[in-house]
């Protein structure tokens, strides 16, 4: 089940991820247990979480690889150590809608979303280098629950795409 699109306004929020670069088949395998890594990580470190994980892909490679930050937002700002980068969520407008339903159909609420965008004649955040290479993206998937925290026994994400 999806909720209409709509614009959000968002305000840039710290977090800390695990950044890695991904093949669409890949993120079901590689990606679910980056955020409990970093909730853990930042447990020892003392840092506070602000929210739910997510996903959030910034580039598209022309080799059909993608760049994909995993992570949470944090209440303070942070410092990098190894595989866990602080950095921030950018704030701005976003298109954004929820789903809710098994992970595997996220794929098809990204492109609703996707075409939805262009059918209101908005423009995406991020920049293309050339004819297959967009990067400085943000494109959420934010879970903010997991399959059985909801009355409907599936996962609830949110779906968001920052706006130019």
């Amino acid at each position: 089940m999806l909720t209409e699109p709509k614009i959000i306004e968002r305000a840039s929020q710290p977090c800390v991820t695990i950044n890695l670069d991904v093949s669409q088949p890949e993120i079901s395998q590689v990606g679910p247990p980056l955020p409990d890594e970093v909730a853990k990580w930042c447990k020892a470190q003392g840092i506070e979480l602000a929210g739910a994980p997510f996903f959030d892909y910034c580039a598209f490679l022309p080799d059909g690889r993608m760049t994909m930050r995993a992570g949470f937002p944090v209440k303070t700002s942070a410092k990098s150590e190894g595989r866990f980068v602080a950095g921030e969520l950018p704030r701005g407008r976003y298109a954004s809608l929820t789903h809710t339903g098994p992970y595997h159909e996220l794929h098809d609420a990204n492109m609703t979303l996707d075409d939805w965008v262009r059918a209101q004649g908005l423009d995406l955040a991020g920049r293309m280098t050339d004819a297959k290479t967009l990067v400085g993206a943000t494109r959420l998937e934010i879970y903010h629950k997991d399959p059985g925290e909801d009355p409907s026994g599936h996962p609830v994400t949110e779906v968001a795409f920052r706006l130019k």
